[in-house]
């Protein structure tokens, strides 16, 4: 929120900003501290709107990816709603970090591995994250500069979410070999490998690709055969998009 502000006032003079909370209603704390950054926004003159997920009952399992879907959903209703060009959140590089050492267990895709971009969209509302780079501890220094106190959430010390577990670990010295820095440098390569077959797989559907009717394509399964297994899997991904009756971008 400051760093936004401080921002905007250098670079976009008279850009509207709003501060968004989202009471995700698991907590009675929740509240008063909507309350807090509600006040802590209206002292440097920005508008304030609290979202409230108000489901019930809360999912019993999933929670953690329950509440993130209906957070950003909230957000970009808000958004839309208000005519908002923009979502941004404050996603760090520690945030990154652990993104990815979750995934790696998981997978080894370029597009898991990319992790969080800095921008994407959701529900078709431009979503940006300017401070990936940024460590956590030195935001927290920043704010501690300005006499800005912040809130905590309790969650992220709760060991039954996965993401608490790793960030517990990633603090401990010795007990990874990879630094929150190397973290994010896989997720930044993973991303371009990802953007790179992206390109390669259009282009190859553009040069190769004859649609002979509408709803029904052939390609030259000779070409086809000798391209590598990764550029092979992200072009069938968008043929069955576009002709298999899926809603993906064709």
């Amino acid at each position: 929120m400051r760093l936004v502000q401080d921002w905007a006032r250098i670079t976009h003079p008279g850009l509207l900003l709003s501060v968004l909370t989202v009471d995700h209603r698991l907590r009675p704390e929740a509240a008063a501290e909507s309350n807090q950054v509600a006040d802590w926004a209206g002292k440097l003159g920005l508008p304030h709107a609290t979202l409230a997920w108000e489901a019930e009952p809360k999912p019993a399992t999933g929670l953690q990816a329950k509440a993130r879907a209906a957070r950003y959903g909230l957000m970009a209703d808000w958004c839309r709603k208000e005519g908002a060009g923009a979502l941004l959140t404050a996603h760090t590089l520690d945030d990154q970090a652990e993104t990815v050492l979750m995934r790696l267990s998981r997978t080894k895709s370029p597009d898991s591995l990319a992790g969080i971009r800095p921008r994407g969209a959701w529900d078709d509302m431009p979503l940006i994250r300017p401070l990936l780079g940024v460590r956590r501890d030195a935001l927290r220094d920043y704010l501690l500069s300005l006499e800005q106190p912040w809130i905590e959430d309790p969650s992220n010390a709760d060991p039954r979410f996965e993401r608490v577990r790793v960030r517990k670990a990633l603090a401990v010295p010795g007990t990874h070999d990879v630094s929150p820095e190397r973290l994010a440098a896989l997720a930044e390569r993973s991303g371009r490998a990802a953007e790179m077959l992206e390109r390669m797989a259009r282009r190859w559907i553009d040069l190769w690709l004859r649609e002979e009717e509408a709803g029904v394509c052939h390609v030259a399964l000779a070409d086809f055969h000798g391209l590598p297994a990764a550029l092979k899997a992200r072009i069938l991904g968008r043929i069955v998009s576009r002709y298999g009756g899926g809603q993906g971008e064709p």
